[in-house]
């Protein structure tokens, strides 16, 4: 005969959709609402500054220096719109 599931496992199982994705939490809305932002991975490469001192996207897309906001936890972060434009762009302080 089947087990049915621990107390404890349903609690968990309705508590963790709800709870808000901590990632999240420091993204402003003007960027993105926290739907359209994420961070990326430096180890492949998405991000560059170049000679001109922009930061250059894995895909050639630029963000001035001056425009990237200061990342909170020390990552690149990108929002953007489904179609591709630029909402934020976030840079860890002394990024190069």
């Amino acid at each position: 005969m089947p087990r049915s599931p621990g107390p404890l496992l349903v609690l968990a199982l309705l508590v963790i959709p709800s709870t808000p994705s901590l990632a999240h939490d420091w993204y402003p809305a003007s960027c993105c609402s926290e739907r359209d932002c994420r961070a990326l991975v430096e180890a492949m490469g998405e991000t560059v500054l170049d000679a001109a001192g922009r930061f250059e996207l894995w895909d050639g897309r630029t963000v001035d220096r001056e425009k990237a906001r200061p990342s909170p936890d020390g990552r690149f972060h990108l929002c953007e719109t489904t179609a591709g434009r630029i909402l934020c762009f976030f840079a860890p302080p002394g990024a190069s």
